[in-house]
């Protein structure tokens, strides 16, 4: 798919254009300048076709910040991707010395550069726009994407620089999230995964704010990846950005198929963890759980990671617990491969014959029976019990149990809808 570069200084609305133009909210937008620090991939779509948009970091020439090489690195990364470069400029503030800097430095990548006037969304700014065309682009645009004012002849320019799209069949994507808490080996786990640096990894936690996403293929299948901010008690997040962060990430939760939940075998699982956890599995989301660094646990230590990880969670006994060393690279693969089990099970639907032989050994509930067992819905799978009489708690989770031992679906919550029909008696 081709790619577009947005680019430019800190705080001219560059996230702000790529959520407009994804209808994602990927990217943090906040008034705080320089909160984008790894490079954020979306999807456009227009006029029937689509392109992929990398949102970078703002930090640009001889920045005085402890991330800055990093961001750098990001930036010069996505304008290698890229095929169209949009290098967003302040109409509102004016054209500043760094804009001429930068504009010099992205003529050296020899790519086509659109130059988005930003912030203009009234007449009287808009007179200031002309100062830009000092800048030497003969491809400039008026924009607002606060007001959602000027994309339409952006996104035409741009789809007309692409060659003619040929005709294939749209493969579906396994959406995977990696979840944990700040410093359990998130971003080194999404890098594990590419083979590369795609998400910044510092020594300190909390580096991630966005969600960090990328595309891999695995066996023949695509899998898109998100990388999120790690997530801490409420009562512990100081700053309204890391409140931003982590609030993205869990509402990010529903649009996914499976979450590896991460955590450092070295600290153990805590309640946070569990609370992720239960976030994970209320959404009826598929769930995968990762002890990470065990390079750092004893050799004759590690066989006991699984059993106490299960111990630290009963109520988890049905998700696959996949111990891993993400900086080694260690059972990376398998973790992978799992999280496509994982979503198989997910759209497994069980013959009717298989629950009709299911319904035969079940035990009645009490001073009731039962009718019928039958799947009504997958992803995540769903099934409806007749019953004779309404059933508790208690007997549900046995019919969730039975269901598991015969049927399987391995990290995928079974949901369960009762009906009641009364028994007709005969004369």
């Amino acid at each position: 798919m081709p790619a577009v570069a947005i680019v430019g200084r800190k705080n001219v609305g560059k996230s702000t254009i790529f959520n407009r133009l994804t209808g994602m909210r990927y990217s943090i937008v906040y008034k705080e300048p320089g909160v984008t620090r790894d490079r954020v991939y979306g999807e456009v779509e227009w006029c029937g076709r689509s392109f992929g948009l990398i949102d970078t970091g703002g930090f640009f020439p001889n920045e005085d910040f402890p991330l800055a090489k990093s961001i750098q690195d990001q930036i010069e990364a996505a304008l290698e991707e890229a095929d169209i470069i949009y290098f967003v400029v302040d109409g509102r503030s004016g054209l500043k010395p760094i804009d001429g800097e930068i504009s010099s430095e992205l003529r050296k990548v020899n790519k086509p550069i659109f130059l988005l006037v930003n912030k203009i969304d009234s007449g009287k700014i808009r007179n200031n726009a002309a100062e830009f065309y000092g800048l030497g682009h003969e491809r400039m645009f008026v924009v607002s994407a606060e007001a959602g004012v000027g994309f339409g002849d952006v996104l035409d320019a741009t789809l007309e620089q692409f060659p003619a799209p040929t005709i294939s069949e749209k493969t579906s994507r396994v959406r995977l999230l990696i979840m944990g808490r700040p410093n359990s080996g998130k971003s080194t786990l999404l890098n594990a995964f590419l083979g590369k640096e795609r998400a910044i990894v510092d020594v300190k936690p909390g580096t991630t704010r966005d969600l960090v996403n990328a595309r891999i293929t695995f066996n023949g299948k695509g899998v898109e990846i998100i990388d999120t901010a790690g997530i801490r008690k409420r009562s512990r997040i100081k700053e309204p950005i890391e409140f931003y962060s982590v609030m993205r990430a869990i509402r990010t939760i529903e649009q996914t198929d499976v979450t590896i939940l991460i955590f450092d075998t070295t600290t153990g699982i805590v309640d946070q963890d569990r609370r992720i956890a239960a976030l994970v599995l209320s959404e009826a989301k598929g769930l995968i759980v990762a002890p990470n660094k065990i390079d750092l646990i004893e050799p004759h230590q590690q066989k006991n990671i699984v059993p106490s990880t299960i111990r630290s969670m009963p109520y988890l006994d049905f998700v696959p617990v996949i111990p891993i060393s993400a900086k080694n690279r260690k059972n990376v693969a398998a973790l992978m491969q799992k999280v496509m089990d994982v979503h198989e099970e997910s759209s497994k639907i069980a013959p009717q014959k298989a629950l009709d032989d299911i319904s035969r050994v079940l035990k009645p509930p009490p001073k009731g029976e039962i009718f019928k067992l039958r799947q009504i819905g997958h992803r995540p799978p769903v099934f409806q019990a007749t019953l004779s009489s309404p059933a508790k708690e208690s007997y549900i989770q046995y019919l969730r149990h039975v269901i598991r031992n015969y049927l399987g679906f391995s990290g995928i919550p079974v949901l369960i809808k009762t009906k009641v029909r009364k028994k007709i008696r005969r004369r």
